[in-house]
């Protein structure tokens, strides 16, 4: 089934432009999905009781719209469109609830883990199949290929993961690691781009106090770049691959804002 929650854009989510940021994007789509796993009793305070937890694997991101502005409302549509013994695969949308654009759409997988053993564990026989609605919000899944990008980076970012990084998992939210590679490109960059598609993909988990850095690559196409997070030791843990389009004429807040 399609499950659907509406949020208002507040404060918090906004970049300087009154325009909803990434990070408050995927913020609904998880809390939209948790919602949706509460529903069916797989909500992660459910699964810990028998020492399971969900994580985030893959998530794809289409953003064809100029992002939508503050106070609209947004509502997100969640649905599984494919199950297997190790992964579900969650669809979503983003339409704002006044003028009905959708502004966003994507999957992401997700995964059961042992809190103890930090291994995947089986998740199939636990999602119900009558629950599948086999509708891609953004295409077929694992048939993306892998991104060639050159050696050299045009960006660094280094950071120390902390207190106010950690999720109820006690690992770094997967969130931080995308902010991470998009601040990367400094402030005179993303003044004058936004990105338009991201492909994030999580490897391995980092700690408090762990040391990571973003290195963001070129690849053929001068739109494209890819982030790859390391840890200390040289470990890919995520890796962000993004194509980027000049920001639209801000429109007027004044004008546009709906609460008027």
């Amino acid at each position: 089934m399609k499950f659907s929650t509406v949020y208002p854009i507040t404060a918090a989510q906004i970049d300087a432009n009154y325009r909803l940021n990434v990070d408050g994007l995927l913020t609904f789509h998880e809390n939209t999905v948790a919602r949706y796993f509460t529903t069916l009793r797989l909500a992660a305070f459910d699964l810990q009781k028998e020492d399971k937890t969900w994580v985030i694997s893959e998530i794809n991101l289409e953003l064809p719209e100029p992002p939508s502005m503050w106070s609209e409302d947004v509502e997100v549509t969640v649905w599984a469109s494919e199950r297997t013994s190790l992964r579900v695969w969650m669809e979503f949308t983003a339409r704002e609830r006044h003028s009905g654009r959708i502004t966003a759409r994507g999957s992401s997988c997700w995964s059961l883990i042992s809190m103890t053993e930090r291994t995947l564990v089986p998740c199939g026989g636990l999602f119900p199949e009558e629950e599948l609605v086999p509708e891609f919000a953004a295409g077929p899944h694992r048939k993306r290929t892998v991104m060639k990008y050159a050696p050299e980076a045009v960006a660094r970012l280094g950071h120390t993961v902390n207190l106010i990084d950690l999720d109820f998992n006690g690992h770094t939210n997967n969130r931080r690691y995308i902010q991470m590679a998009l601040v990367s490109f400094g402030p005179d960059f993303l003044a004058a781009h936004r990105p338009d598609f991201l492909n994030i993909r999580f490897f391995r988990e980092s700690r408090l106090g762990e040391r990571i850095e973003n290195v963001t690559h070129p690849t053929e196409d001068p739109a494209t770049f890819v982030g790859c997070i390391n840890n200390g030791a040289g470990e890919e843990i995520c890796r962000v691959s993004s194509h980027w389009t000049p920001r639209e004429p801000l429109q007027d807040i004044a004008d546009a804002n709906w609460i008027r």
